[in-house]
């Protein structure tokens, strides 16, 4: 997940301040209510169950597998988005920092992993730190397509419509999307007004160069490998319903995927607390899975998804790059 999941932005250049911190407490607070909802609906259901059988530890260790090689991809593809971008990265490094960086997103607060990508992996990759926050945001452009998709086309089938706004929600998407854009446009002329515009193009380019190369044979590539990896996820979710006997279809779990990945868009807090919970109830709820098996089916592919390659990251954070002294000494 966007892990990766499935924030769209990276903090590593500019922001904070006032604006920063509001951000902060929101996501904060969304976690909070979030949190605080997910565990009054779970005290309300039977104990959860875990596997004890090889029947069932068996799809548990291969979900923890195809994780492993799912990450090894994004790391992969990472590599070729800096490539286009000039830099030169070292294998190592790409895995290295893939790992730390979602260790990052998931014990910091507003994807404070991506920091540590940039600031860590400019110097190594050869590379400017704006170009690198551009394959970044290239990274998310693609999650983010691919994900979609899955949700749309997945919620209006299998699910039924069940998860997807409706009626008065989608007015008011609609309209929030209409406003963004309108504000947009205002934005823009007001900085073309003040003959700001040049400058703002200038300092945001290299961030965008990443996405604007996402055309022709490369940007194929790179949406087809997106969607591997994504194949992959999905197939992980949806066999960790078979070992807790959730029932579920062979595309079940892609749609709680991507139900998730859908509210980890949402400001939260560290490692999507509460958002991602809560979309993977209501996702198996609109798939027909059964309460009595929901909280268990969280709470393994919570772990499978954030444990073990927050363990990896922060070790090698520490051992490889000199841990959050050396992140600060480079930031300075």
């Amino acid at each position: 997940m966007a892990a990766s999941g499935p924030g769209t932005s990276s903090g590593a250049e500019g922001g904070g301040g006032v604006a920063g911190r509001r951000g902060l407490l929101l996501g904060l607070a969304v976690s909070v209510v979030a949190v605080g909802a997910v565990v009054w609906w779970a005290s309300r259901q039977p104990a959860p169950r875990f596997p004890t059988s090889f029947e069932d530890i068996a799809p548990a260790v291969l979900a923890l597998a195809l994780y492993a090689v799912a990450t090894c991809l994004r790391a992969e593809r990472w590599g070729v988005l800096v490539r286009d971008q000039g830099g030169d990265p070292e294998r190592a490094d790409l895995y290295a920092l893939t790992a730390v960086g979602f260790a990052g997103n998931t014990v910091l607060p507003a994807r404070g992993g991506d920091a540590f990508r940039v600031v860590l992996g400019a110097p190594r990759m050869r590379i400017a730190h704006r170009p690198l926050i551009g394959t970044l945001l290239a990274e998310r452009l693609l999650d983010v397509a691919v994900l979609a998709t899955l949700f749309v086309v997945l919620g209006a089938t299998i699910a039924g419509g069940r998860g997807m706004p409706k009626g008065s929600s989608l007015l008011v998407i609609a309209g929030v999307v209409l406003v963004l854009l309108v504000l947009a446009a205002v934005a823009l002329q007001v900085l073309v007004r003040r003959g700001l515009w040049d400058k703002v193009k200038a300092f945001v380019g290299p961030m965008l160069g990443a996405t604007t190369n996402l055309r022709g044979r490369h940007g194929a590539m790179m949406l087809g490998l997106s969607a591997l990896i994504w194949g992959l996820e999905g197939v992980i979710w949806t066999i960790v319903g078979a070992a807790v006997d959730l029932g579920f279809g062979p595309l079940d779990g892609f749609y709680v995927l991507a139900l998730g990945s859908m509210f980890a868009l949402i400001p939260s807090g560290p490692g999507y607390a509460g958002t991602v919970d809560a979309a993977t109830i209501i996702g198996v709820k609109a798939v027909g899975g059964a309460s009595s098996a929901a909280v268990s089916y969280l709470i393994l592919v919570r772990f499978i998804v954030f444990v073990p390659i927050t363990v990896v990251g922060l070790a090698v954070g520490a051992l490889r790059y000199g841990g959050l002294r050396r992140l600060r000494t480079a930031a300075a």
